[in-house]
């Protein structure tokens, strides 16, 4: 195997959505918001923000493709440059994803007209014009509303108290499973990181258990946790926790 990190472009951008919801599906939190899994209504609903974000400045998309698959593409992450914390509304919120982290669905409104250059030199493409000037519909069967509400009731006030200046917020990085556990992952995060140590800026993520160990080898720390009973939500379930982890920017790093 043989894996690159390049720019995602407006036009691989569905398929990233797909593989969030791959990587999703083990995730016991993610389940109960999404009940029915990654219904192709959730990925065009997922995609069609995504293309409004894509701005290349305080929206940043990688993937990596496997180039000894004919440049498959099989992981790919998302981060937001924002002042002090999102609004609490339900498209501004991180969401733990998969096998990382969070999604904060930032409503940033400009678009790249003309392509800028990444972080390593190469051309973001301009994000396609969207057909629609409102997102595709989600039947309410495919999410759990009343749950989400009760994570995000529980989860502001934690973020609140730590995103009180300009941060890079990890909002997904999802790798499908197959290719799980073979580097995509920390390539992606060390990108990320790359990215802020350029712009002296701090980073935060909100982990999953499984991810958890990666990020603290990446230097990232636990400022907050917080753990919420799925039991009471869907039988079999346990206690989920889902860790609020900080990392310096680089110039207090260097203090």
């Amino acid at each position: 195997m043989s894996f690159k990190v390049i720019p995602c472009s407006p036009s691989n951008l569905h398929t990233c959505s797909s593989i969030h919801f791959q990587a999703s599906a083990s995730n016991p939190l993610l389940s109960i918001i999404y009940p029915n899994g990654g219904t192709a209504n959730l990925q065009r609903n997922i995609t069609y923000h995504n293309l409004r974000e894509y701005d290349g400045l305080k929206v940043q998309m990688f993937c990596v493709v496997d180039t000894s698959l004919q440049d498959k593409l099989i992981a790919y992450a998302k981060w937001t440059v924002v002042k002090g914390q999102p609004a609490a509304d339900g498209e501004n919120i991180p969401l733990p994803a998969a096998s990382s982290d969070s999604g904060v669905r930032r409503n940033a409104r400009n678009q790249n007209p003309s392509g800028i250059a990444s972080m390593n030199g190469s051309e973001i493409p301009p994000a396609a014009p969207s057909s629609s000037s409102t997102p595709p519909r989600v039947p309410k069967e495919d999410t759990n509303d009343q749950f989400f509400s009760h994570f995000l009731t529980l989860v502001t006030p934690l973020r609140s108290a730590h995103l009180t200046q300009q941060t890079l917020v990890l909002d997904d990085l999802s790798v499908l499973p197959e290719h799980q556990r073979q580097g995509a992952g920390k390539l992606l995060l060390r990108t990320l990181i790359d990215f802020a140590d350029s712009r002296n800026l701090p980073c935060y993520i909100e982990s999953t258990p499984v991810a958890y160990d990666m990020y603290i080898h990446q230097g990232f720390r636990e400022v907050d946790k917080l753990e919420i009973d799925l039991g009471k939500w869907r039988q079999g379930y346990n206690v989920y926790r889902t860790s609020l982890l900080y990392r310096d920017a680089r110039g207090d790093l260097k203090k």
